[in-house]
């Protein structure tokens, strides 16, 4: 799948490598670090889902469209996304 994020394409399949920041809202703790594994796009492009199994082997079904979608509340970083647009 390709999906358009600040004028850069990004390209989500098996096997991206995905990065949650999504601590305990902001506290200081590891990040997640996981990867997509399947996709479902059971209800069409526009809400198709990815299964991501993170390092202590439990899952979470995202959105494909919130992974690189930062909060935006407070300016925080909170979120999902791609190995290559947390390190950017």
């Amino acid at each position: 799948m390709y999906m358009m994020r600040n004028k850069k394409e990004v390209i989500m399949k098996l096997g991206t490598k995905i990065i949650g920041d999504i601590g305990d809202f902001g506290a200081m703790l590891p990040l997640w670090e996981g990867e997509i594994v399947t996709i479902d796009s059971t209800y069409g492009s526009a809400l198709e889902e990815a299964k991501i199994k993170w390092d202590d082997n439990s899952h979470t079904w995202l959105l494909l469209s919130d992974i690189n979608s930062p909060s935006t509340a407070n300016g925080s970083s909170i979120g999902y996304y791609t190995e290559e647009a947390y390190y950017e």
